[in-house]
């Protein structure tokens, strides 16, 4: 997703030479030194947000939805498309009714455990951190609740998605107190990065 940024904010105005230069590096300052950026986990983006570690951060709306923070998000960027889903191997249906839990594994437990029971279906949700397609093939988790982009890694453990939970795609969120009192700059900011966010998502890979 962040190649798909940089693009989005080079066409901005934005130029991030030490970026091009160094592409592991950890922070770096646009040409013009009016913006710095720091490369974060995803999962990481709203708390430097929420605690003002940072006045405006890009995260994808699975996070928003997950971690479930009061935050100002003004725009959606419309890149880094993919789909939270519901996968399980192929051919195989949850059996267990009446029995135990189904048992689903994922990054997302607020979300899958919320989808489930809206559903009706009681689980037991398992938070993993890792590679979550080997879940079902070791009989730890009966399906997994995971983002995709074009579904393929999914396919090469022959899992097969059942439902989408919800589509997701970055988004500015933007601290509050810097909403209000450095509102020019961020403005600013959505100014410039909205004539040039596609009009519909980029999907890659």
């Amino acid at each position: 997703m962040f190649d798909d940024l940089l693009m989005l904010f080079e066409k901005g105005g934005w130029s991030f030479s030490d970026y091009r230069e160094n592409p592991r590096t950890l922070t770096c300052q646009s040409n013009d030194r009016s913006l710095k950026v720091l490369l974060v986990r995803s999962s990481d983006v709203i708390t430097y947000v929420e605690h003002g570690g940072a006045d405006a951060g890009i995260v994808g709306r699975d996070q928003i939805e997950e971690q479930n923070r009061e935050m100002i998000e003004p725009l959606d960027l419309n890149v880094g498309y993919c789909r939270l889903v519901v996968a399980r191997p192929k051919g195989v249906s949850f059996e267990g009714a009446g029995k135990r839990k189904l048992r689903v594994a994922t990054k997302y437990p607020r979300l899958a455990e919320l989808h489930f029971l809206s559903r009706g279906i009681p689980v037991s949700i398992l938070k993993l951190y890792g590679s979550l397609e080997l879940a079902p093939q070791t009989g730890l988790a009966d399906q997994i609740v995971d983002l995709v982009a074009t579904g393929r890694t999914l396919r090469e453990n022959d899992l097969e998605i059942v439902e989408e939970i919800l589509p997701s795609t970055a988004r500015l969120i933007v601290n509050p107190a810097s909403w209000s009192l450095k509102n020019k700059a961020v403005m600013e900011l959505i100014g410039r990065l909205k004539p040039h966010i596609p009009v519909k998502p980029v999907i890659s890979g």
